[in-house]
């Protein structure tokens, strides 16, 4: 699945979890940063297959070199689980399964991996959605989504709308 799949489905299940700063780091090391062994393939495909072949669904050149680190593979295991236990935690462990998981979907489904990675960013900014009202109605007494809605238009243009001047 494409990086930022890999990015929404991760801070997703870190907003199911609620993760503190220092897990969010370890959740987004294992969940999405591990998609950077790519960049020390990419020079070689590019040169073999163009730019356009980054495009495709699957990255395979047929070259037989690999474009994918040992951690994308069950066998990776071996590296993760220690630093899960060095760590005392399962994040790691948890996110890098997750990662390993949307991308046997993605191979699982290569003949509809748009549709389906579609699907699943779908769902997932949907859960983010609903997981950010669930709390923003929890500190409200009159919480209804017409007002969760009329309060993220408003912040949104207060944020985005600092420095911009009326004219």
């Amino acid at each position: 699945m494409l990086t930022t799949t890999h990015l929404i489905v991760a801070v997703f299940l870190g907003m199911f979890l609620t993760l503190n700063r220092n897990e969010w780091f370890v959740a987004l090391m294992f969940g999405v940063l591990l998609d950077a062994d790519h960049l020390f393939a990419l020079p070689r495909y590019v040169h073999d297959n163009g730019w356009y072949a980054i495009l495709r669904p699957s990255w395979d050149d047929g070259s037989g070199l690999p474009w994918k680190s040992l951690l994308h593979y069950p066998v990776g295991a071996m590296i993760v689980a220690p630093l899960s236990i060095g760590w005392r935690l399962l994040l790691p462990l948890t996110f890098w399964a997750l990662h390993l998981t949307l991308d046997w979907v993605q191979i699982a489904s290569h003949a509809y991996s748009a549709v389906v990675e579609s699907a699943v960013l779908t769902i997932a900014c949907i859960g983010m959605f609903w997981i950010t009202y669930s709390r923003w109605n929890g500190v409200r007494d009159d919480g209804s989504l017409r007002g969760y809605v009329s309060h993220l238009r408003s912040r949104t243009s207060e944020v985005f709308g600092r420095g911009r001047v009326a004219t």
